[in-house]
């Protein structure tokens, strides 16, 4: 049994919250799960394009899947893959098996899910390779972001994110 902990960021910008996205892509690997909650424009979408760029993907192509449900990024030399879903219009984790999310897709690459408490049960949230995220606006631009999970990992995540 693996020790769960979690540690709190306050990012004061956007190119902030892109910076502990990346650290966070940096620290996961294929088989990864990060599960991200948050109210509508909290920035989940932009944590994962700093994921993206973390693993050595283009974050420009990163967009909201929100309208077709998932979207696989990859590099060029298919060293990384990133699934990006979206679970606010799904009804269950079933839909999105349907949709031709699958163990396989999971175990290629890191999956990436906004709105995953509308999809109980798609991930074993005592996976050590699950990670959670929350994300919360504290003022303007400035976004509380709280990661919970391997103990070991958020500590790595925490150090490779630097001074908070």
């Amino acid at each position: 049994m693996t020790s769960r902990t979690s540690h709190a960021w306050v990012t004061e910008s956007i190119e902030r919250t892109w910076a502990l996205g990346a650290a966070l892509g940096q620290g996961c690997q294929p088989g990864d799960a990060v599960l991200l909650e948050g109210e509508l424009g909290a920035g989940k979408t932009q944590l994962v394009r700093g994921m993206a760029r973390g693993m050595g993907l283009d974050p420009s192509l990163v967009t909201s899947p929100t309208f077709v449900l998932m979207r696989e990024y990859e590099s060029l030399g298919g060293q990384a893959l990133l699934v990006h879903i979206d679970a606010y219009r799904v009804g269950s984790a079933a839909e999105l098996v349907d949709a031709g999310y699958d163990t396989h897709l999971r175990a290629a690459g890191v999956t990436a899910i906004e709105w995953p408490s509308r999809v109980d049960g798609l991930v074993d949230l005592a996976d050590p390779r699950v990670l959670s995220v929350q994300i919360d606006h504290a003022a303007a631009d400035r976004r509380r972001v709280q990661l919970g999970g391997d103990a070991s990992r958020v500590e790595a995540i925490r150090l490779a994110f630097g001074h908070e």
